[in-house]
């Protein structure tokens, strides 16, 4: 009788101890599919953004759930002009979950500063003396 109670006991919970086994090896899983959730429907990083990773200038090529595809340029100098160009480049897969380390800057576009201009003031070129 005392036997059949633990037997009762261990087989109503050993679904709970598979469950939590199963949700710790897919923690990662589902940790990653919510930061590519984030990523994917929080609007900071969109397809076509030019952006710097790591100091790399390039530009994002896909946005996904699970992960996110950079164009990395390689920038090169003209030998007899000393003109920056673009020589090539390298394709960067990072995971959504991974986004957070590394360096991910979005420049701001140019800015008008024309809109901004003042008059110039006049100075009194009164000598006192």
């Amino acid at each position: 009788m005392e036997k059949e109670g633990i037997e009762l006991l261990i087989g109503s919970q050993i679904y709970w101890l598979v469950g939590l086994a199963v949700l710790f090896f897919i923690r990662n899983l589902i940790e990653g599919m919510v930061a590519g959730v984030l990523v994917f429907f929080g609007g900071d990083y969109n397809s076509d953004d030019v952006v710097y990773v790591d100091g790399l200038p390039g530009r994002i090529i896909r946005v996904g759930l699970y992960k996110t595809v950079f164009f990395l340029y390689d920038i090169s100098n003209d030998p007899y002009t000393g003109d920056a160009r673009v020589s090539g480049g390298t394709k960067l897969v990072i995971l959504n979950s991974a986004l957070h380390d590394h360096k991910i800057e979005k420049p701001l576009q140019n800015l008008d500063l024309a809109r901004y201009k003042k008059s110039p003031r006049k100075l009194d070129r009164r000598s006192d003396g």
